[in-house]
């Protein structure tokens, strides 16, 4: 009984000993302060009075205006575009950085890598009162295409953002 309690012992021993050296420790060691980031940036800009969409001389000329302030733009990379060696063990996340549009503009900075990092440009509807002429406004919702961009590390990218 003694010898098949040692035996036993034994093989526990060793089993621990295989699965505690076997096991490969996947964790992120780049703290989010070290990482390597790139600007994106532009106006936000909407067709929100009609009745100005003339030129100098009179002819039709779309004239665009700044989107409201606190419109919200979302920038989404993919935490894998990041990683020099992606592992097929790990399940990258999404990471989404927020900013609002003021005056017009917006500006938001995203983590990046020295290889490509894809960004997809999300952002809110707005509602607004567009004028249609001097004595007409009409409600309507303003949306904008998501928008697919390319950086890398340092860069400084510019993006127009077009809402219909």
């Amino acid at each position: 009984m003694r010898k098949h309690l040692s035996i036993l012992f034994i093989v526990a021993g060793l089993a621990g000993m295989i699965f505690s050296t076997s096991c490969t420790k996947l964790e992120d060691e780049t703290s989010s302060s070290s990482m390597s980031k790139a600007t994106i940036k532009g106006e936000a800009l909407a067709n929100l009075d009609l009745s100005n969409d003339t030129n100098a001389t009179g002819g039709f000329e779309i004239q665009l205006e700044k989107v409201p302030n606190g419109t919200t733009v979302f920038a989404r990379i993919n935490s894998m575009d990041l990683d020099p060696n992606p592992n097929v063990q790990i399940d990258y996340q999404d990471i989404t950085f927020q900013v609002t549009v003021e005056n017009g503009e917006y500006e938001v900075e995203v983590y990046a890598g020295k290889g490509n990092v894809d960004v997809k440009l999300i952002t809110d509807q707005f509602e607004y009162n567009q004028k249609i002429n001097d004595s007409t406004r009409e409600m309507k919702v303003f949306t904008h295409v998501d928008e697919n961009v390319v950086v890398i590390n340092n860069q400084i990218k510019f993006v127009e953002l077009l809402f219909n």
